[in-house]
């Protein structure tokens, strides 16, 4: 077994262990794990890179129901449903960019308001998400927060105060199927009274309750012909058998199992810890002497354990997980410099875009950024910005200018002053270029030095309407000092 520490900062103090057969699985079916915690706010990618475990923890606000599929994932954040696509030609242009085979780059936001997604699932062109806040299934629709399109048949009024805790969905042949909740009540937060064996799991089809009596069940997925569900209360992996009309226990594990995903015959079930409270009392897993959070991958064929991921300290709760195709991914979030550059067009629009090529192409976008910096007075991020657009094109003077001007507004007067000295010596006919010395030398208080500069360009352009009002301006603040 080994074990490993992050290197975030100190204060997350978070630390983890796995099995020593984690690497060699990941390699095996070359894909990523994708977990979701909102007690920690993060989004984690989990999977291995050059023989070593690789995990990279993602702030996010809040990160509850979180889904994958075609290059897609959607994720409940905060109080709106995020998606985020692949970019895959993001790759070439991150570290080691040889290494990655999908970066993921948020797309665009779906503003709920604050209703507890939970899980999500994507099919007939509609996502589809539990909305255990209001106790409904909804869709997507772009004039409001969400649109209802079942509800239980014991729930009256669609109102923001949990009657069931409805949590877990799943599809069956692409067509919205099963539901789970932790309680048959119509009553505010009612599903409290009978948590540790009031759940059920319903096909929405026909209103129809096929199991009662349940421990906080949650994650129904319909896998390989079998209706596979979680029942938390008891750290367990079941499935429901239509024959004999009762949920069969696969296997249990040391914790709340919530969040599950199915690839072949791997099961990868969320565990976390819970303690004795008011939300778990009573349950089957409080009673064990330790309880654990992480990712466990059971063989659903045989109910043993494959591997696991375990935080030993730092993240207590886990709430979804999903496993992307991927090797080795990355994901940004929108403040990124990635997600700000890079766009996904339509196969039918991509002979009408044409990202830039020429120097001045690549030049231009660092100019515009390095000035909205300078607005912003954030001069030395500015300055950076004209660097990064001169080393494109060295002779971009725009950028030249506006960087010796920030520099002179941040008293760095002897840098300015050489930059803009080597343009001159290059080309004394450009006017910008005394125009710019000329201000530098008023910033420094050397006002004669600053008046000949002005001189200059009238000299050049008798009618420049920008210089006679500098020399104005200069007149006037000499006249006022004497």
């Amino acid at each position: 077994m080994s074990q490993q520490k992050t290197d975030k900062p100190k204060e997350q103090n978070i630390n983890f262990t796995y099995s020593a057969n984690i690497v060699e699985f990941l390699k095996q079916i070359k894909s990523t794990i994708v977990m979701t915690t909102y007690q920690s706010g993060k989004i984690m990618l989990m999977g291995q890179h050059n023989n070593q475990f690789d995990i990279r923890y993602k702030e996010f606000a809040r990160p509850m129901g979180m889904y994958a599929k075609g290059g897609k994932i959607w994720a409940g954040l905060g109080h709106g449903i995020y998606q985020f696509a692949n970019y895959s030609g993001v790759t070439s242009k991150l570290e080691d960019g040889k290494t990655y085979d999908a970066c993921y780059l948020p797309q665009n936001i779906h503003f709920t308001a604050d209703v507890d997604i939970h899980e999500m699932e994507y099919t007939k062109d509609e996502l589809y998400f539990i909305n255990t806040k209001f106790s409904c299934l909804c869709i997507k629709e772009p004039n409001s927060s969400f649109k209802p399109i079942w509800k239980p048949p014991f729930i009256s009024l669609l109102q923001p105060i949990d009657k069931c805790h409805l949590n877990g969905f799943c599809t069956r042949d692409g067509e919205p199927r099963y539901v789970t909740a932790l309680g048959q009540t119509d009553e505010p937060l009612g599903w409290r009274a009978n948590k540790a064996n009031g759940g059920i799991l319903m096909d929405i089809t026909t209103n129809k309750i096929l199991a009662k009596g349940l421990s906080m069940p949650h994650s129904p997925r319909w896998h390989q012909e079998k209706l596979w569900l979680l029942e938390s209360g008891k750290g367990a992996l079941s499935y429901y058998d239509f024959k004999k009309k009762k949920v069969i226990e696969v296997t249990k594990l040391p914790g709340f199992t919530r969040g599950l995903t199915m690839v072949g015959d791997f099961a990868f079930i969320g565990l976390s810890k819970v303690r004795e409270s008011a939300t778990f009392s009573g349950l089957e897993i409080t009673k064990l002497p330790k309880r654990v959070s992480g990712v466990w991958v059971v063989n659903i064929k045989t109910g043993k354990i494959v591997s696991f991921i375990e935080f030993t300290s730092g993240i207590d709760e886990v709430f979804a997980v999903a496993v992307l195709p991927h090797a080795k991914m990355e994901m940004f979030d929108f403040d990124s410099e990635y997600s700000k550059g890079n766009y996904l067009i339509a196969s039918e629009d991509i002979e009408q875009v044409k990202m830039p090529e020429t120097k001045l192409e690549r030049a231009a976008p660092l100019f515009e950024k390095g000035n909205d910096l300078f607005n912003e007075n954030k001069k030395e991020e500015a300055i950076e910005e004209f660097k990064k657009a001169l080393a494109i094109q060295s002779d971009y003077l725009p950028a030249t200018f506006n960087m010796a001007v920030a520099l002179g507004d941040l008293g760095r007067f002897d840098e300015a002053l050489a930059i803009l000295k080597d343009v001159m010596d290059k080309d004394a006919s450009i006017l910008e270029t005394y125009d710019s010395l000329g201000y530098l030398y008023y910033k420094k208080g050397d006002f004669k030095a600053a008046r000949e500069e002005y001189k200059k360009i009238l000299e050049l352009d008798p009618k420049n309407a920008k210089a006679k009002n500098s020399l104005d301006i200069l007149r006037k603040e000499q006249n006022a000092k004497s």
